[in-house]
């Protein structure tokens, strides 16, 4: 990518975000390549909550100049754009009075997902051939790995892989997600960070979240149900824009004009 290329995020609250990734559940999108990233996403943020006792928003990047931002169910559409091996940002929330200018976590995603034999060998050979071999160094950069598929492997010895892999792996962090309870009315999600340490966050229940954690939120984005428009035949016509659209926070990004939060 030119380094002069212009491009700007838009962010969205996790709780406006998450309500729209439950109304595509429910209309059965839910394998879709964009709605699996924006739920790894909705879920490591949801860990990383749980953990911190932050709010955080998240950000998705997008070419040219900032521009009136779209509807957030329009976030929910493949092909978006993945700008210097980043799929999302996350940004501290401090409410709209903050500052302009904040720490942010720039965090590229992966799924683990229809491997024949999931073992801890298999998800090792998969990090290699899919991320570990073909991305350049980047002490700024964080790797988050959603197992999408049932695995029993050992977190121990995919982390000692980790850091003691020659070269070093690529990346500033990486996490491991799972979904990890039997019940699946009770959901209950594990995250752990792998790399450059192995420091387990405490497990996130989801039904306790969403009482908790997506409850109180200091920004709040309006929810904008997405309904098909019909043209005079009955077919659904394209979704313009600026007929509907979300309020959302607009920050301009260049790159290297924050810090990475250690």
């Amino acid at each position: 990518m030119d380094t002069l290329e212009k491009w700007y995020a838009q962010f969205v609250d996790l709780k406006t975000l998450f309500a729209h990734w439950e109304t595509q559940r429910v209309a059965g999108k839910e394998r879709r390549k964009r709605w699996r990233e924006i739920a790894t996403i909705c879920f490591f943020t949801l860990c990383l909550e749980h953990n911190e006792k932050k709010q955080f928003l998240i950000g998705f990047q997008k070419r040219g100049v900032p521009s009136q931002p779209g509807p957030v169910f329009e976030l929910f559409e493949d092909g978006a754009d993945e700008i210097e091996n980043v799929d999302v940002i996350l940004v501290p929330d401090v409410g709209p009075d903050g500052p302009a200018i904040r720490n942010i976590h720039r965090c590229q995603l992966v799924g683990y997902l229809e491997r024949p034999e999931p073992s801890t060998e298999d998800l090792i050979d998969f990090l290699e051939e899919k991320k570990l071999r073909f991305v350049c160094n980047d002490d700024d950069l964080i790797l988050i790995v959603h197992l999408e598929q049932p695995i029993a492997f050992d977190w121990v010895q995919l982390s000692i892989h980790l850091q003691m892999r020659n070269p070093k792996v690529p990346y500033s962090q990486v996490f491991v997600l799972a979904q990890t309870s039997v019940d699946r009315n009770r959901p209950c999600w594990s995250c752990r960070q792998l790399y450059p340490l192995m420091i387990p966050l405490n497990d996130m229940d989801l039904e306790a979240a969403r009482t908790t954690l997506l409850a109180d939120r200091r920004t709040v984005c309006p929810f904008v149900p997405r309904v098909p428009r019909l043209d005079k035949e009955g077919s659904e016509k394209p979704f313009d824009s600026t007929l509907m659209w979300q309020r959302s926070i607009l920050g301009r990004c260049e790159k290297n004009s924050f810090a990475a939060e250690r």
